[in-house]
């Protein structure tokens, strides 16, 4: 048989005439500063406002050149805007907006466009009797090449768009271009940007 085991359990109370409560008296507080919490607090708190600065403070740039200075207000239109080298290329032109496959509208240059804001320009090239090859739009920035698209022509007229985005910069010489497979120059347009 089992044998049963009893628990038991000591409570001391205080006797009468002792004290309950703690002697607190020695107790002491002590201030401990968490150095390293407090300077990377610090360096956060001033790079959040050096970026508020840099964001927020406006634009003190002078962009205005000597040349561009010399140079009429108004838009001026330059009827054609392409560089036509090769007779497979019908159509070229720059516009803001493409719909179904058309240009909707033809930018004025010098192209003029808000410091503030992006703004998408499209490269609309349409081709004849070039079916079976490939062609590269192209877009270059002061002779660089920025973005280079390959299209491949399945038909013997063909309509083809790139686009390209511009954000304000102090660089302002554009091209955009159409070569082929062995990079042989179709079609360019050369413009500068204004940005107001």
């Amino acid at each position: 048989m089992e044998e049963k085991k009893n628990i038991v359990i000591k409570v001391k109370y205080p006797g009468a005439g002792k004290k309950v409560e703690p002697d607190i008296s020695h107790l002491k507080i002590i201030t401990v500063w968490n150095v390293k919490r407090i300077v990377l607090a610090f360096i956060g708190l001033v790079l959040f406002i050096v970026l508020l600065i840099f964001f927020f403070k406006p634009d003190t740039k002078n962009t205005d050149h000597p040349a561009q200075s010399a140079l009429p207000e108004k838009n001026i239109n330059i009827p054609d805007q392409s560089k036509e080298i090769n007779n497979n290329v019908s159509r070229s032109l720059l516009t803001f907006k493409i719909d179904n496959n058309e240009p909707v509208g033809e930018i004025s240059l010098p192209l003029k466009l808000s410091k503030k804001k992006s703004t998408s320009v499209y490269y609309y090239v349409e081709l004849t009797g070039m079916e079976g090859h490939s062609v590269y739009h192209e877009w270059l920035l002061d002779g660089v090449l920025v973005t280079r698209k390959k299209v491949n022509i399945s038909n013997s007229n063909w309509r083809t768009s790139s686009r390209q985005l511009f954000v304000y910069n102090d660089k302002t010489n554009w091209t955009a271009r159409l070569v082929d497979e062995t990079d042989r120059l179709l079609n360019e347009i050369q413009f500068n940007v204004v940005y107001e």
